[in-house]
């Protein structure tokens, strides 16, 4: 299965955000820089579906920018996945009119392919944002 590059870049811009020392808010340009160059245009775009579920939120105004506005522990990644990708077609059969696949009355591909979608969301839904970052050092062990 491959991911819409909007979805792999939001999933990269929560990770980003999570990983901040306490809830910093990164800028649309750092954000850019960090994701490879990514067009702020695109960004903003991603920025907003973000807010639109309640994942992030933006800051205005000198030292604003986006943070997120859910726990990294709360945001499965399957949902999140789910979420993004709507129902973008798997293979032809799976086109909202249907495609044009000539076999469809006698293939059980469809279901095939139908299930493993639903088992690839249910497994990444065992994994939050929070799982996706390196753990955190704890403090430094004391001299003896």
């Amino acid at each position: 299965m491959r991911l819409l590059a909007s979805t792999d870049f939001a999933l990269r811009t929560l990770m980003l955000l999570a990983h901040q020392p306490d809830d910093q808010p990164l800028n649309v340009e750092t954000l850019s820089r960090l994701l490879g160059g990514l067009s702020r245009n695109h960004l903003h775009k991603i920025v907003q579906n973000l807010s639109a579920m309640g994942l992030v939120r933006t800051i205005r105004g000198n030292g604003g920018g986006v943070v997120l506005a859910a726990a990294p522990d709360s945001i499965k990644v399957g949902s999140l996945i789910a979420s993004l990708e709507g129902d973008q077609p798997v293979v032809e059969c799976f086109r909202e009119d249907g495609g044009c696949c000539t076999l469809t009355p006698v293939c059980h591909l469809k279901g095939f392919i139908g299930s493993a979608r639903g088992n690839f969301y249910r497994e990444l839904d065992q994994r939050t944002i929070a799982d996706c970052l390196p753990k955190k050092k704890s403090g430094a062990r004391a001299a003896r």
